[in-house]
């Protein structure tokens, strides 16, 4: 089934069970049923073949006998393989860190109180994690026999984000999944769904019998389809729940606000830290507590309200079971707000989480954070100070040298830095691809339309064909047009083939391809020897462009890079791909060393005009 199909089986399904929650429920649970009578078919079937050709292998041996056993063997233990594979499926404890009801007694005063409304509603942990969302995950501590231990998660970023009352209202859309039984529900159908993945995926791989095959065609679209549907409808019953016990007002503009914090988060806060690993050689240790008092300031004005347009004008797809924002205000009858205006005076954490507690838990996750990105940090920093020490020596005399420095610009401090250069770049040479990138990628970060004519022209060089496409893809999405991320996924798979053609040429160098004179830029020649200057065990660098048939626009270049005999091997390719790494020349270089393996190559390339870069005595 094309995902076209499966988007039309999803909108009959919504149809046709409108209001009708129950008896999709059932649906759903006939067709789980009959994915586990298949499953137990097939396993059987598959076990007792494969027993009885071993059987008739061993107590029968002969020509005929030993090729009809692998003919049906062979299968029948492929297939059994796969829903054995398929069935083991384990659901991982969540982790957090642990609140109790005497570490933080209003917190456990509001769960309480939703809990009684939601019928009685229990958890056997409450964690707080350092995510923007709050969650409800059971977990079976026996398996496909359920028994289950209930987890309910709460993000301290959400509460520092939210005013009481939208947490509230938040945490009400949580236990609603529980108090209607969705949670166990659910979480059957979600495992049912992973088992039926794995066993597709191992089939796969090593085939299937075509009853096997006829099987999923017919029932995995069904109970996708339904199972996907209940699990949307269960969000527009835990909405209206959580609107019951606040008010619609306080979820609906709790909601908006997640969408604005979330993206103030990514584009600003997360940004602004990252670009700290141009000073700093270690990352902050206090990254959370940073947080919090950026989530107490106020938004941008014409980013929120570009960021709240863009969420609304994003339609209800199949890729998310939650409803798009446009649909979830309109059922609650709330009406979209162009901004959430400044922080809430009152913050859900200082009225819920004990002091104690809440800068407990932002140390917590800020240490938890930094054991994860130091060593990362440390590196970033190092490959920023050379990118500092090549700009400051890299020659800007041509197009190519003032396009190498945006792009270590861009490295260093951002796109929106370096957007006036590319706009002039693109004043001179409009089919500049890089440029065209630069300027459509961040044009699609403001969910502006022009994106795409930049984009459009940044594919035609195939390696930012992908990168392109996806870009303009999410844009689409959150302009409302997903009927033409459909055409962008056809257009990607026709091309495919062509792509992968182009790229594998410039992947490899044999002494049977064709090499011609490098012709660099002046500029990039001397970023390149800039570059070698930084590694003094380089003794001597060849560089030539090869003939390619695939896109000859797009030019493929090989280098040959020359050791000292005593450099091991591993050595030598440490430093080949850190050469590549600090290399700001916008072409597409395949390294070699100079070795016994690539020396026919490497002779040829060294024999061509001009290709000396350096060379030692």
């Amino acid at each position: 089934m094309t995902e076209e199909q499966f988007d039309q089986l999803v909108a009959a399904l919504e149809r046709k069970y409108q209001n009708r929650q129950p008896a999709l429920a059932r649906r759903s649970v006939v067709l789980a049923l009959c994915g586990y009578l298949g499953l137990a078919f097939f396993l059987l079937a598959g076990l007792s073949l494969a027993v009885g050709a071993i059987a008739m292998v061993i107590y029968v041996p002969n020509l005929i006998t030993i090729k009809l056993g692998a003919v049906i063997g062979i299968p029948a233990i492929v297939v059994t393989w796969a829903i054995v594979r398929g069935l083991w499926v384990r659901l991982d404890a969540p982790t957090g860190l642990p609140v109790t009801r005497k570490d933080s007694p209003a917190l456990f005063g509001l769960i309480k109180s939703i809990s009684k409304q939601a019928g009685g509603v229990t958890f056997d942990h409450v964690l707080l994690t350092g995510d923007l969302n709050a969650a409800v995950v059971q977990v079976p501590r026996l398996g496909v026999f359920g028994w289950y231990k209930t987890y309910l998660l709460l993000g301290v970023p959400l509460m520092d984000a939210m005013a009481p009352d939208e947490f509230t209202a938040v945490l009400a859309h949580e236990f609603a999944h529980l108090s209607h039984q969705h949670g166990r529900l659910g979480s059957w159908l979600y495992r049912l769904r992973i088992s039926w993945v794995k066993v597709m995926s191992t089939l796969a791989q090593h085939g299937a019998p075509r009853p096997v095959i006829a099987f999923i065609d017919w029932f995995w679209p069904r109970f996708n389809a339904s199972a996907f549907v209940l699990s949307r409808a269960q969000e527009y019953q835990a909405d209206a729940f959580a609107a019951k016990v606040t008010s619609a007002h306080s979820l609906g503009f709790g909601l908006q606000r997640l969408v604005v914090e979330s993206r103030r988060l990514d584009d600003g806060f997360w940004s602004s830290i990252g670009r700290e690993t141009n000073e700093r050689p270690k990352a902050p240790e206090d990254v959370f507590h940073r947080m919090q008092a950026f989530l107490g300031t106020a938004p941008d004005p014409q980013l929120e309200s570009r960021w709240l347009k863009g969420a609304m004008a994003m339609k209800t797809g199949t890729a998310d079971t939650h409803p798009g924002l446009k649909d979830r205000l309109a059922a609650l009858g709330v009406p979209a707000v162009d901004g959430i205006g400044a922080a809430p005076p009152a913050r859900a954490s200082d009225s819920f989480l004990a002091e104690a507690v809440a800068k407990g838990a932002r140390d917590h996750f800020s240490r938890q954070w930094l054991m994860g990105v130091g060593a990362r940090w440390e590196e970033d920093h190092r490959e920023r100070r050379i990118v500092q020490e090549l700009l400051a020596v890299s020659p800007v005399t041509t197009r190519a040298g003032r396009w190498q420095a945006i792009r270590m610009r861009a490295r260093l401090y951002g796109l929106k830095s370096v957007q006036p250069d590319v706009v002039g770049i693109l004043a001179e040479d409009l089919s500049h691809p890089g440029a065209n990138f630069f300027r459509g990628t961040w044009l699609a970060e403001d969910e502006d339309p022009a994106a795409i004519e930049y984009l459009e022209r940044a594919s035609a060089r195939p390696d930012f064909y992908y990168n392109a496409l996806s870009t303009m893809a999410a844009l689409y999405t959150r302009l409302g047009t997903p009927g033409k991320v459909t055409k962008l996924k056809n257009q990607a798979n026709y091309n495919a083939v062509r792509l992968q053609r182009a790229q594998d040429e410039r992947s490899n160098a044999r002494p049977t391809d064709t090499f011609l004179p490098a012709n660099l830029d002046p500029d990039e020649r001397g970023n390149l020897l800039a570059v070698l200057a930084r590694h003094p065990e380089i003794k001597g660098a060849w560089i030539a462009r090869k003939k390619v048939i695939e896109s000859p626009s797009w030019p493929g270049f090989v280098m040959v890079l020359e050791f000292p005999k005593d450099t091991g091997v591993e050595r030598s390719m440490m430093i080949l791909r850190r050469f590549l790494d600090e290399s700001f020349v916008d072409i597409h270089i395949l390294a070699l060393l100079k070795n016994a393996d690539h020396a026919r190559t490497a002779a040829k390339i060294m024999q061509v005009e001009g290709s000396l870069l350096l060379q030692e005595s």
